[in-house]
């Protein structure tokens, strides 16, 4: 299985408006909410935003059993 920090092309929103839902909304779990003046951002910035916010919600990564329960290290 591969692991990536970035969530795949088809789960990120295409259009202006669908970015900015998807951005809201991760705000939203995170508690703050759109900032002053993010209307004047271009798409990609806010883009950039919502991924980072999504990334910034899903917390640490996943190390030791939690990764991979069946691991056996070398002094197993």
């Amino acid at each position: 299985m591969t692991v990536s920090s970035r969530p795949p092309a088809d789960e990120i929103p295409r259009t202006r408006q669908a970015l900015v839902t998807e951005w809201e909304r991760a705000l939203a779990e995170a508690g703050p909410k759109l900032p002053e003046g993010w209307e004047k951002m271009t798409t990609d910035q806010i883009r950039t935003e919502h991924v980072s916010q999504k990334l910034a919600n899903a917390g640490p990564p996943p190390t030791g059993p939690a990764l991979d329960p069946d691991f056996k290290g070398p002094d197993d």
